[in-house]
């Protein structure tokens, strides 16, 4: 009797365990639900820059056929805390579920200011980051929840190559993951025992097929939480390392995401102007593009212009009338140099002028 009781044990608390792998389980169950997060730049020694912090809401919009698969579809919106709640959603994220395994449809957005970067300095006028990253978008078994601990794994390793001047340089880039053991994580919303993973996107130099040189590479720890998904991510900033074709490196600003209590009817808990606002550029540092938010309550011809350190004009990027309400305009520094710039918003007889910062 012992022995079968020991045997019962051993098969519940296998089961259980099988159970507790199972990638769909740590997803909430119903469209509707809502994560909000508070997202901070981190400076070069991985400091949180809170003055630079903004807001992002996602939403799970619906369950769905997307590029072959059945996709948990998530709608994403960002900006300052003010403006959100009335904010229509801009962006979407993909996730799959199939045992312990969980796929994320794997898009370029999140790399796209290093992708610029990287072809604006023209190491190869023939071949574009850019375009090859979007052409390796794809499903990939990002989150293996049955992987064990400290054990890397491959999720894509692909080799190009590419010119700079006389030499041609062989790449090869690689999707990795690594599971970490679990952690308890605290959180506005309540203590998690959450699933820790490392997700790392690299960029190297092959010498010899088992001989690699790292150019670039960016990791994001991701902390997943029973029933809830993804409740913390943390991006450190990274150099790119460029110096083998001659290239200064470029700095690639850190993120930490955390989740926070619901954001709902914001206007209602935060003291708004009662007349025209300007809000603070959001992502702050940025690299290369950024977002302006501004208000205006009446019918108005509107300006708004960039300068930089010494009151040059950059670029402009409204000059017409607009009627009263929240706009949203997206700035593309590429091109410009790294450093401060100033925007200025002139609409009726207000006029304000707020700093920025671009770092390549």
């Amino acid at each position: 009797m012992k022995k079968l009781n020991n045997l019962l044990f051993c098969a519940i608390f296998m089961s259980g365990t099988l159970i507790s792998q199972q990638a769909s389980t740590y997803f909430p169950t119903n469209t509707g639900f809502t994560w909000s997060y508070v997202v901070t730049p981190l400076d070069s020694a991985n400091n949180g820059i809170e003055p630079f912090s903004y807001y992002r809401v996602d939403s799970f919009a619906v369950a769905a056929d997307y590029k072959g698969m059945l996709a948990n579809i998530l709608f994403s919106k960002s900006g300052d805390v003010n403006f959100l709640t009335s904010q229509s959603y801009t962006d979407s994220l993909f996730y799959h579920f199939d045992g312990t395994h969980a796929f994320e449809y794997s898009q370029t957005s999140n790399m796209e200011f290093l992708l610029r970067s990287l072809d604006s300095l023209s190491i190869d006028p023939n071949f574009s980051f850019l375009d090859f990253f979007i052409s390796l978008e794809n499903w990939y078994s990002l989150f293996r929840f049955d992987q064990p601990v400290q054990n890397d794994y491959t999720i894509l390793s692909i080799d190009t190559t590419l010119k700079a001047g006389v030499l041609t340089l062989p790449l090869r880039f690689e999707y990795l993951g690594v599971r970490f053991d679990d952690e308890t994580l605290n959180t506005q919303i309540g203590s998690f025992n959450c699933k820790k993973f490392m997700i790392k996107k690299v960029v190297s130099l092959i010498i010899t097929p088992s001989y690699l040189i790292p150019i670039a590479t960016i990791e994001d720890t991701i902390w997943i939480a029973p029933d809830n998904w993804i409740v913390k991510t943390f991006s450190p900033s990274a150099y790119v390392d460029l110096s083998l074709i001659g290239v200064d490196p470029l700095f690639i600003p850190g993120l930490k995401t955390d989740i926070i209590e619901i954001i709902t009817d914001v206007e209602e808990n935060v003291e708004l102007p009662l007349d025209y606002l300007l809000s603070q550029n959001y992502p702050n540092p940025f690299n290369p593009v950024t977002n302006i938010e501004f208000r205006i309550t009446n019918l108005e011809f509107v300006s708004l212009k960039v300068f930089d350190a010494t009151g040059n004009e950059v670029t402009t990027l409204i000059e017409q009338e607009l009627p009263a309400g929240i706009h949203l305009v997206k700035l593309d520094a590429t091109g410009l140099a790294s450093g401060a710039y100033f925007y200025r918003l002139q609409a009726g007889n207000f006029s304000e002028i707020k700093k920025m910062v671009f770092l390549k």
